[in-house]
């Protein structure tokens, strides 16, 4: 196989991904630990895990709210700045956390700093792969891309776990759950660096594109970009901030915080709707993508109760050190080196036979589904086996990963080629529902039940509602999708 440019930005986004998901997950063993111990500020907490939910759930609200706008800026500037300067948001980001990591409102904030950052790739690295991919290879380009989100998963897991080990003997408990925040700010430096030489700026028969209304990869003005951002970025952060202040200072539950902040969300969703109405209708108002919107919202819930709940799952159901939970809740990241290549190109092999891609996306939310059940019902009857734990989780991850090389080929399918970043931005906006409610929801149930089996199961249920919103797709034959990209445009 000749290698080919493409081949070039799969490879650099993944490792994008990877630092990514490595960054926001360091929180996973960090705050498994810190309950266990009790330090710090879950010293003298009530409901320490619905806390810890939290800390995830104001990531996301940043992450969420700099989805649309992220895309809608790349589609206007270009992909390379705002991909590069996202890589250094997320390194500024995790240098922070660490900085204010000791005290509770300074940590909180870190987090939406960091997910302010970091919700400027998602949108952007779709696009790019989109733009610069055969089409016949979409749903295998996703998935390789997307790879680096479950090996950051593994990163954080078994990586972070190791450091956060080697800094608590090293510093002491008081200090060393907080060194690996600054251990990761220098490989996510490195490789904002890689990707600012490696994506190359778009060619003169690329650029001439922007005057039909085509979408162009590569580069774009840095300082125009920089400035739109944070004209976003920092109203996001203050609203999002008086939030969780308001919410500490009249100590509203958790799950109330997190409710408004998804009303927050929504309400940034509908003003973008209400200003942008006629740029943006086409990804807004457009029924499939909406359906492949929504049906998507189960597979980021399901993503983040393992992503941050995993190590805790593990931990309690086996009676194990925070180590072996660590390493074994990792076998859900690796699943993605399986399920993310797999069901692109089952995808794609069912789009070239001209049955669409959708069948695949029900049969991989389904398997997922059901892996889900086996957990719960495992949790159920009390079982500790550690080998069987992994072998759940990571067929559970290897079906989850596989939905996104589908999910994301299916909304570049629909989407209008010169709103493409905006299509990936309102994908992930609805998507981060999920994200924002799973990890406070999930530890409240735990809090209040004393067990993982509801929340397990409320994954489950939610999977089954996602498969029914896909089921409704009206999904063109792969000719009939072919044309449509042509000359679609609403």
């Amino acid at each position: 196989m000749k290698w080919k440019y493409y081949h070039t930005v799969w490879v650099m986004l993944f490792f994008g991904w990877f630092m990514a998901y490595v960054d926001r997950n360091l929180l996973s063993p960090i705050t498994t630990y810190m309950i266990a111990n009790k330090i710090g500020f879950f010293a003298s907490v009530k409901n320490p895990h619905a806390l810890a939910g939290l800390m995830s759930t104001l990531f996301f609200a940043g992450y969420m709210a700099m989805q649309f706008p992220a895309g809608y800026i790349g589609d206007r500037f270009g992909r390379k700045p705002i991909l590069v300067m996202s890589v250094i948001w997320a390194a500024i980001g995790t240098f922070f956390t660490a900085v204010l990591a000791k005290s509770m409102m300074g940590l909180l904030g870190a987090r939406v700093l960091t997910g302010l950052g970091e919700g400027c790739y998602y949108s952007n690295d779709r696009a790019l792969i989109t733009e610069t991919t055969p089409k016949e290879k979409l749903g295998v380009g996703m998935g390789v891309s997307f790879v680096g989100l479950g090996m950051g998963l593994v990163g954080a897991s078994v990586g972070g776990t190791w450091t956060l080990n080697w800094a608590v003997k090293t510093f002491g408990p008081d200090k060393g759950w907080y060194i690996p925040f600054y251990v990761m700010v220098i490989p996510t430096l490195i490789i904002a660096i890689l990707l600012m030489i490696l994506i190359k700026k778009p060619s003169a028969s690329a650029q001439s594109q922007v005057q039909s209304g085509q979408f162009v990869p590569g580069s774009g003005n840095y300082g125009k970009t920089l400035l739109e951002i944070a004209k976003y970025a920092s109203v996001f952060f203050i609203l999002i901030m008086a939030v969780a202040y308001a919410g500490t200072v009249l100590n509203i539950s958790a799950i109330w915080v997190s409710v408004l902040i998804l009303l927050l969300a929504l309400g940034i969703m509908l003003l973008i709707m209400t200003k942008l109405g006629k740029q943006v209708g086409p990804v807004f108002f457009n029924k499939n993508l909406q359906l492949v919107y929504w049906g998507a919202l189960p597979t980021l819930w399901s993503l983040w109760f393992y992503s941050f709940w995993a190590i805790k799952v593990i931990k309690d159901a086996a009676a194990s050190g925070i180590s072996v939970a660590g390493t074994t809740a990792a076998m859900f990241g690796l699943a993605a080196l399986v399920g993310l290549p797999l069901m692109g190109k089952i995808a794609d092999a069912f789009y070239q036979s001209g049955r669409g891609r959708k069948p695949a996306l029900i049969l991989s939310m389904s398997l997922h589904a059901l892996f889900i059940f086996a957990l719960a019902y495992y949790l159920y009857i009390g079982g500790k086996s550690l080998t069987v734990l992994g072998f759940l989780v990571f067929a559970a991850g290897v079906f989850l990963f596989g939905t996104w090389s589908v999910s994301f080929a299916l909304t570049a399918d629909f989407a209008p080629p010169a709103l493409m970043a905006s299509a990936f931005g309102v994908w992930n906006l609805i998507a981060e529902i999920g994200a924002i409610l799973s990890p406070v929801v999930s530890g409240a149930i735990r809090d209040a039940t004393q067990s993982w089996v509801m929340p397990v199961t409320v994954d489950g249920i939610l999977m089954v509602l996602g498969i029914l919103f896909i089921a409704l797709i009206a999904e063109p034959t792969a000719i009939l999708v072919n044309k449509a990209r042509n000359s679609v445009t609403d």
